[in-house]
């Protein structure tokens, strides 16, 4: 999907005090479940997407990367403890 369109991925949702996420975020799904561990190619292809969308919009911060458990808690896991966000930022970094 064009990453200027709405992929309608976050429903109810706020952000630093932003709501309605889907206005002005880029919505990144992964194949799994929240408690089992991801395979490294899904970190090797998520971590080439999020080069391209750096080059895209070079404003996007490391830490405005999050999963739907952070814009919707309590209606939203993923991606769920079994993800390593200490191994995806630090592949970001390589």
């Amino acid at each position: 999907m064009p990453t200027d369109q709405r992929a309608w991925h976050a429903g109810l949702s706020c952000w630093r005090g932003r709501e309605q996420c889907n206005d002005f975020s880029i919505g990144i799904e992964l194949e799994g479940c929240d408690d089992q561990a991801y395979a490294d190619e899904q970190y090797d292809a998520l971590t080439d997407l999020l080069a391209a969308l750096k080059r895209q919009y070079p404003t996007i911060g490391g830490d405005a990367i999050v999963g739907h458990s952070d814009i919707a808690p309590g209606r939203k896991t993923d991606p769920g403890p079994a993800f390593d966000w200490s191994r995806l930022s630090r592949m970001r970094d390589e």
